[in-house]
C-alpha cells in the first residue's frame, strides 16, 4: 500500500491522508471542477488555455495528482510540482471578454479552486462514507490551510475556522454567476467524448454530480434536476455504501490516483 512520502506535507495519520486515499472520493472529481469553473475567470482560463473539448477528464486528473503530488509527496517533488504549476498559471491571463482582466496566479482564485476540493472530500464523505463527525469536518478543514499555505494563498484570504469556512462557500454558490464559458466546460465534463466509451456509461456518474451540485448553480448550468426514479437511485447508493462497502478497506478501495502519483514518486528518487 502506498503511503506519504518522508517530510510530506500531510503523514499517514493526518485525515487528509485517510481521506484522500480512498477511491470515494473520486466520485467528487467532477463536482468539484464544476465548481471550479463557475468562478468566470477560471473558466475563462480553463477555455483559452487548456484542451478540455479534446481531453475533457485530462485537467481534472492533473489536478487531482498534483495535488496528491503536493499533498503527500516528498518536500522536493512538492516544491517541483508547485514551482511547475506557478510556471504553467503564470502564462494564463486574459480578460473575460468585457474587458475584465483575469489571472490565474490571482489568490482569491487558488484559494477557490482549493475550496472546491476541501468541500467537495466533505460532501461526498457526508452523503456515501459518513466517516467525518462534525469535529472531524473541523480538523479536515484546519488540515487543509497548508495546501493554502504551500500555494501562497495569503491568511486573510482563508477562513479562519470551519464555520467561517462553510459561510464562505455559502457565499460564493449565492454569489457566482457562470458563463457561457462555464457551461461549455460542464458539459464537456458530463458528457466527454472518450473513443470506444459510450455516451450511457457517463449516467451514473452524472446523477451522482447532478445530486452534489448546489442546485442554484445546478439550474444556472442547464443541468435538470433528477428525476423520483434518479433521486431514488442515487438515495439508495449512499445508503449501500455508507453501510457496506465505506467499511472496506485495502487495494479495492484504495484511490488509483494516489497510489500511481505515490509509487511515481518513489521511482524518480530510485532514478
Amino acid at each position: 500500500m502506498a503511503r506519504p512520502a518522508p517530510g510530506a506535507l500531510y503523514d499517514a495519520r493526518s485525515l487528509a491522508w485517510r481521506m484522500n486515499r480512498q477511491s470515494f472520493v473520486l466520485l467528487g472529481g467532477p463536482r468539484a471542477a464544476i465548481l471550479q469553473v463557475c468562478d468566470p475567470g477560471v473558466a475563462a482560463g480553463v477555455a483559452q488555455y487548456s484542451s478540455y473539448r479534446t481531453d475533457p477528464l485530462g485537467r481534472l486528473e492533473r489536478t487531482l495528482e498534483s495535488m496528491l503530488a503536493i499533498s503527500f509527496g516528498s518536500p522536493g517533488r512538492r516544491e517541483a510540482t508547485l514551482a511547475g504549476l506557478e510556471r504553467a498559471h503564470r502564462a494564463v491571463s486574459g480578460d473575460l471578454g468585457d474587458g475584465t482582466p483575469y489571472s490565474a496566479m490571482e489568490p482569491d482564485r487558488q484559494f477557490w479552486v482549493l475550496a472546491t476540493l476541501t468541500d467537495t472530500v466533505i460532501e461526498v464523505d457526508r452523503r456515501y462514507l459518513g466517516w467525518l463527525r462534525p469535529a472531524d469536518r473541523a480538523r479536515y478543514y484546519e488540515e487543509s490551510k497548508r495546501l493554502a499555505a504551500a500555494f501562497g494563498v495569503p491568511e486573510s484570504l482563508v477562513p479562519a475556522g470551519y464555520d467561517d469556512f462553510r459561510d464562505y462557500m455559502a457565499e460564493k454558490v449565492a454569489t457566482l454567476v457562470p458563463t457561457d464559458a462555464s457551461v461549455d466546460i460542464t458539459r464537456s465534463l458530463m458528457a466527454p467524448r472518450i473513443p470506444l466509451v459510450p455516451a450511457a456509461a457517463w449516467v451514473p456518474f452524472n446523477l451522482v454530480t447532478t445530486d452534489l451540485l448546489p442546485r442554484r448553480l445546478q439550474h444556472l448550468l442547464g443541468i435538470r434536476d433528477l428525476n423520483a426514479a434518479e433521486l431514488a437511485t442515487v438515495r439508495a447508493t449512499q445508503v449501500w455504501t455508507r453501510n457496506s462497502v465505506a467499511h472496506l478497506a485495502g487495494a479495492w478501495t484504495d484511490n488509483p490516483l494516489s497510489g500511481r502519483v505515490l509509487r511515481n514518486g518513489r521511482a524518480a528518487r530510485a532514478a
